[in-house]
């Protein structure tokens, strides 16, 4: 055995000498040592890289597809509350040219727009440069991050004013504040109180100084608010909110309902049986559903917050008039069939002049960020609202 390996050893360096000297003779391209192409380890048959670029530029119009910023997740004291923050920034060396915000609906995870948040980077990336995108999940909507308390819709709309005073006063870049569905009503909401705040601030700190001071606009003045599909006021007309407020009656219900279902439902098993009950719920969404909804905290706060929205949205009068004092500023998408922001909606926010942006479209549901198709063309209307696109007639087809 041992003068067989000695053989098997010369044989091998014999080969790799030739091999050598052939390459110093030429002096052109080696020869590959083998001829076996490098695989990937999940399929045989495919090349290692190939996943990682195009065959071709013309796959790509041209061009290599932007990187795709990884979401990042942490947990940051907002007014002594624990918050949950999905972040994305630009793979850009440079400063944020633009700051947005996010403020889901319910349940108000932000693990749920992280498609969104995505190919907002893909749309805006070239014309405004690096961006920086931030998603503020509810008070007792993250799994694992909350404090032993259920919330109602004022705490909700004071801790997203607290957020934009602590953490975005101070923001040099244009500030975007996107709300979606009930979070549109938080954001416009914790905007204008924001606003308020601030200049009875300025005014206090005005008095002690001499007259034609120079100031820097503050950002509750000059930021832009995005309401997605915004719930505004409780339909006394529409069956689906009369059902559920019976439902979000005693929460602890289907709260307990969620709770058991996460301990002795599977993972994957929940995943399928979601995406096949719900066409648009794609997924990475139904996953996110199965890790952050099938709890029993969690749950109870998303219905607890659902009655408490019932109870204060019930008879509430809209401020109309800051809404249409503040048009400018103000973009609106409404979608068809949206039990929440319903047709007459848009037709009052068209008839008050509240807004120089107002979309309703054809293309679009109220769960828009639990499907890629939908959070990209919701990207490329965000897109359309920053570049000025007015029109508040408009349908978008």
């Amino acid at each position: 055995h041992q003068s067989s390996h000695r053989q098997w050893m010369l044989r091998r360096h014999q080969g790799l000498g030739t091999w050598l000297q052939a390459v110093f003779r030429s002096k052109e391209t080696p020869p590959p040592l083998s001829t076996t192409t490098a695989r990937s380890f999940g399929d045989p048959d495919q090349p290692s890289f190939a996943p990682l670029a195009p065959r071709n530029m013309s796959e790509t119009g041209g061009t290599f597809p932007p990187l795709q910023p990884l979401p990042s997740t942490s947990v940051i004291d907002v007014a002594g509350q624990p918050t949950e923050v999905i972040e994305t920034v630009s793979l850009v060396r440079s400063k944020p040219a633009l700051e947005v915000i996010v403020f889901p609906g319910n349940p108000g995870s932000g693990q749920f727009y992280i498609s969104y948040m995505r190919s907002l980077h893909e749309a805006l990336m070239k014309k405004v440069g690096c961006i920086r995108v931030r998603t503020l999940s509810h008070l007792g909507h993250a799994r694992g991050v909350y404090k032993p308390a259920f919330y109602t819709l004022e705490d909700q709309v004071a801790h997203k004013l607290d957020f934009l005073e602590s953490y975005c006063s101070d923001v040099d870049a244009p500030l975007l504040v996107v709300g979606h569905s009930i979070g549109g009503y938080m954001a416009l909401e914790a905007v204008k109180r924001w606003q308020a705040r601030a200049g009875s601030r300025r005014v206090t700190r005005s008095a002690s100084k001499a007259k034609g001071t120079s100031r820097r606009t503050h950002p509750s003045d000059s930021c832009r608010i995005m309401a997605l599909m915004p719930y505004m006021q409780f339909d006394e007309d529409c069956k689906k909110q009369i059902s559920l407020e019976k439902v979000a009656r005693r929460p602890y219900v289907p709260a307990a309902v969620a709770g058991f279902l996460g301990l002795v439902v599977p993972k994957f098993l929940t995943v399928r049986l979601l995406t096949a009950f719900d066409k648009n719920l794609e997924r990475e969404s139904a996953g996110h559903v199965a890790d952050q909804l099938l709890s029993y905290t969690v749950g109870h706060n998303a219905f607890s917050l659902a009655q408490d929205e019932f109870r204060a949205l019930r008879g509430k009068e809209i401020d109309w008039g800051w809404l249409r004092g503040n048009k400018g500023r103000i973009g609106w998408v409404f979608c068809p069939g949206d039990h929440w922001a319903p047709k007459k909606l848009w037709e009052q926010v068209k008839g008050e002049g509240a807004g120089d942006f107002i979309r309703f479209c054809e293309d679009q549901f109220h769960g828009f960020c639990t499907s890629a198709r939908a959070s990209k063309g919701m990207a490329r209307l965000t897109e359309e609202f920053l570049g000025g696109g007015g029109g508040g007639d408009d349908d978008d087809k």
